[in-house]
C-alpha cells in the first residue's frame, strides 16, 4: 500500500533538524535530539511492519531507474531522503553527513518506494546494511572518477571520506566482507577485516 501522509514530510523535516543539533557535540538540545530520533525511526519502523509504503517525496522523486557505469541506481536513493549530499550543489558539512550515515546504519529506515528496495538495505547494525551502505557510496564515487570532470572531485573526495568514516566505525575488526574500492580497477579491495559478526549493538 503506497500512502503519502504529510507526516512522512513532517518526519523528514524533524529528522533534519536532529541532525543538525547531533552535529555539535555539546548542543545543549543533545540527549533530546537523540531521543527524537529513536522516536522517528520506530514509527518508521512500525510503518514497514504495517506494509505502509511511503511514495517517493516530490523533491527527491526518482525517473526510474538509471545506469551510470556497471550500478544500476536510483538518482535519489535512501539516502537523499536523509538528507545525505555530496559536492557542490547541495553543501551538506562533513559531521552532519556523519550522523546521517550514522542513522542509516544504526536505525530504522523510512519505508519508501517499494519494498524490494527497502529491504535492499537489510536491518539495522547488520552486514547487510553496512555493506550496502559502503557499496552504495564506493560505486558512486568509482562511476564519477570514470567521467573523469574536475566538477566531481569534491563529490568524490567527500564520498571517499564517509567510507572511511564507515570503515574506522563499524567495519574495522567487526566485519569480514570484502570492502569495496572506489577505484574503477575492481569493485572491491584487499580492506576485510575477519570479525565475521552479522548483528552489533553500537550505542
Amino acid at each position: 500500500m503506497i500512502t503519502t501522509p504529510c507526516s512522512f514530510d513532517h518526519d523528514r523535516r524533524r529528522l533534519q533538524n536532529v541532525f543538525n543539533k547531533l552535529a555539535v557535540p555539546n548542543h545543549p538540545l543533545r540527549a533530546a535530539a537523540f531521543q527524537l530520533r529513536d522516536e522517528i525511526s520506530t514509527t518508521w519502523c512500525r510503518q514497514a511492519e504495517a506494509n505502509r509504503w511511503f511514495a517517493w517525496p516530490s523533491t527527491v522523486a526518482p525517473d526510474g531507474f538509471h545506469k551510470l557505469g556497471e550500478l544500476k541506481w536510483r538518482p535519489q536513493g535512501m539516502l537523499s531522503v536523509l538528507g545525505y549530499h555530496v559536492g557542490e550543489t547541495l553543501t551538506v558539512n562533513a559531521q552532519v553527513r556523519e550522523c546521517i550515515l550514522e542513522y542509516a546504519f544504526e536505525q530504522h529506515l523510512p519505508p519508501v518506494g517499494d519494498a524490494i528496495y527497502f529491504h535492499e538495505w537489510g536491518k539495522p547494525e547488520t552486514a547487510r546494511r553496512l555493506q550496502k551502505l559502503a557499496n552504495t557510496l564506493a560505486s558512486l564515487a568509482r562511476n564519477a572518477k570514470r567521467r573523469r570532470t574536475a566538477s566531481f572531485e569534491r563529490a568524490i573526495h567527500e564520498w571517499e571520506q564517509d567510507l572511511e568514516f564507515l570503515y574506522e566505525k563499524y567495519y574495522a575488526g567487526l566485519f569480514g566482507f570484502g570492502w569495496p574500492a572506489t577505484e574503477p580497477q575492481g569493485p572491491t579491495s584487499v580492506r576485510s577485516d575477519h570479525g565475521g559478526r552479522e548483528s552489533l549493538s553500537f550505542r
